[in-house]
């Protein structure tokens, strides 16, 4: 015999080794999920779970009555849904897909948002004008702040300091101190304000006017409307690029999108979407919008750029999806 020994992963024992380390090696590896969308479905009380890289559901959670209002953590472990019949809020398991918990709310909860540090969860109630603030971990009460009539949207500013509430029967944006949990100033906008979205950065709050067809942009620095651009029929949600170039209104009655060129400030394009969209979100990679259809049971995907539909994915019964339903949505 000369040369070298014969190498370990030649012998039997080698061969399980090696087996043995690959899969401890796969096992270190981090997998990254397929991003999920978390579709509420008024129709049948439930929440439609969509796997976005196959297109399809890959679960049915049953939740409350009527289930509308939607929040997805940032790492998409938690996700929150409102329920205005049954007056409570579920919370959902990420991972296992399941209801973990669930807490009455008030009369008629709606909107809702987590802050984004994950320390807080907002709670618009239609007909108790508050808005509750419940701990994320455990749905502990936390306070109630009295707003003005039929809160309905909510988005926190990206530094966590500002709640805004849309107060629909009032046509104007409550400001909300988060440090004190009280109104700090109001300002005026359209006719029955609905969805609200900040841009990335937190320099402008978008908000979709359902009486007066139009789109308010508040300019965050000053709160004071900087413009005010006319849309399709009863605007309902809005969603922004993460570039921050493109903004997009959900029309409810046009069945339609508009997009918004936000350095223009105008309407550059209205595109027929389906009947009745409602929720509305840019996914993270900012390549896609995804639109909930009501009447349609559907969820359209639209790309950003070419501004055409990708694709339908079927969903439940009559989806609302209002709020962040994808996890680093915007």
């Amino acid at each position: 015999m000369t040369g070298k020994p014969p190498s370990p992963w030649k012998t039997l024992a080698g061969r399980l080794l090696q087996a043995l380390l690959l899969t401890a090696m796969a096992g270190s590896v981090p997998v990254t999920a397929a991003p999920l969308a978390f579709i509420t479905n008024q129709g049948d009380d439930s929440v439609s779970v969509i796997d976005l890289a196959d297109s399809r559901i890959t679960a049915t959670i049953q939740v409350g009555s009527k289930p509308a209002g939607v929040a997805v953590s940032a790492d998409a472990k938690r996700i929150y849904v409102t329920n205005p019949d049954s007056r409570d809020v579920h919370l959902l398991h990420g991972g296992e897909l399941r209801v973990i918990a669930r807490k009455p709310v008030g009369k008629g909860p709606l909107g809702i948002a987590l802050s984004p540090d994950g320390t807080r969860l907002y709670i618009a109630d239609w007909y108790e004008d508050l808005v509750y603030v419940l701990d994320p971990e455990n749905l502990s009460s936390l306070a109630s702040i009295p707003v003005g009539n039929s809160p309905s949207g909510l988005e926190v500013s990206p530094d966590g300091a500002w709640l805004y509430v849309a107060e629909r029967d009032d046509n104007a944006i409550a400001v909300v101190d988060t440090r004190l949990n009280r109104v700090a100033r109001r300002i005026t906008v359209g006719k029955r304000p609905f969805g609200l979205r900040t841009d990335p950065v937190g320099k402008r709050l978008y908000v979709a006017n359902v009486a007066s067809d139009d789109l308010s942009i508040i300019d965050l620095a000053t709160h004071t409307v900087i413009a005010t651009i006319a849309v399709g029929s009863t605007p309902y949600g809005v969603a922004v690029t993460p570039d921050n170039r493109r903004v997009f209104v959900s029309n409810q009655h046009d069945n339609s999108v508009s997009v918004i060129d936000s350095h223009k400030l105008q309407e550059i394009r209205r595109l027929e979407i389906g009947e009745f969209p409602e929720g509305i979100i840019v996914g993270p990679a900012g390549r896609r919008v995804y639109i909930a259809n009501w009447f349609g049971n559907e969820l359209v995907v639209l790309d950003t750029q070419t501004l055409e539909v990708i694709e339908r994915i079927p969903t439940g019964e009559s989806p609302r999806a209002f709020g962040v339903f994808i996890a680093g949505g915007s």
